[in-house]
């Protein structure tokens, strides 16, 4: 095991809040969490590899793994903790500025990923691989509250998040991770998330933006929702009536794979 603290110190590297730098040196945790993802002979893309320390967890399982870190000062000391593995591939790119298609064209072949993503681009990142041609599912690490919306199926915490997820992925809870388990220690737990495509079509920004319609009022009805952006009201009443649902219906009594079917019947996904 490398001594990643040791490096880090070595090089006198500062952690940036901004960059929502917060590290896991828990080797069991790190080997969990490659092991969740699925890392073994997979072709693997990581979100802000760090210090390296879930890098290496994952390139001692995987067949190749794409790490892409946008910390430039981390390149030196990732030189050494992940020094010996072939098979790891540094990018300094910012994957958001990328866009997906470009990252779909740098890995090349079909790709899970796996990574303890940074809170504040969290969905975002989600959203750019759920679009993906080639990722298969996305492992992660992402604040408590944020997992527990992605998962719901009903209630409060079923929203456009959830929607937009679930329409293309089955989302599970992995395990908890506490905060103190971060270096350094963030605010809140976090919870390592898996979400596995369901083998149909990726996520469209159309589908995106209509599910976000859905949910524009969330006290309100989809009618008054999807009438209120535009769309023809008789349409709309319609297209529910087809599915067994009456005009009345809020989003979130339909749930993630009819608010699809809907968006498809309006043209809108």
């Amino acid at each position: 095991m490398a001594d990643f603290e040791g490096v880090l110190g070595k090089h006198k590297f500062k952690y940036k809040k901004s960059l929502g730098q917060n590290f896991i040196f828990d080797e069991q945790i790190l080997d969990e969490i490659a092991e969740a993802g699925g890392a073994d002979g997979a072709c693997v893309v990581e979100i802000g590899a760090g210090a390296g320390t879930l890098s290496r967890a994952i390139a001692k399982r995987s067949r190749r793994l794409c790490a892409f870190e946008i910390d430039e000062t981390l390149f030196p000391i990732l030189d050494e903790t992940l020094d010996g593995l072939d098979n790891v591939q540094l990018f300094s790119n910012n994957v958001l500025e990328l866009g997906v298609e470009t990252v779909d064209m740098l890995i090349g072949e079909p790709y899970i990923v796996i990574a303890n993503l940074p809170y504040y681009i969290t969905t975002p990142l989600i959203f750019t691989f759920l679009k993906s041609e080639l990722c298969g599912s996305v492992t992660c690490l992402v604040q408590k509250e944020v997992a527990d919306r992605i998962c719901a199926t009903d209630g409060g915490d079923f929203g456009a998040l959830s929607a937009c997820v679930q329409a293309v992925a089955n989302p599970t809870k992995i395990r908890d991770v506490k905060s103190w388990d971060f270096t350094p220690m963030p605010e809140v737990d976090s919870t390592l998330i898996r979400l596995d495509r369901n083998g149909g079509e990726p996520l469209t920004d159309k589908l995106d933006a209509f599910i976000k319609l859905c949910f524009a009022q969330k006290r309100k009805t989809l009618v008054n929702n999807l009438t209120a952006a535009g769309i023809n009201k008789q349409d709309v009443t319609d297209a529910l009536d087809g599915m067994g649902f009456p005009a009345t219906a809020r989003a979130e009594q339909l749930g993630a794979a009819n608010l699809f079917e809907l968006g498809k019947k309006l043209g809108r996904a």
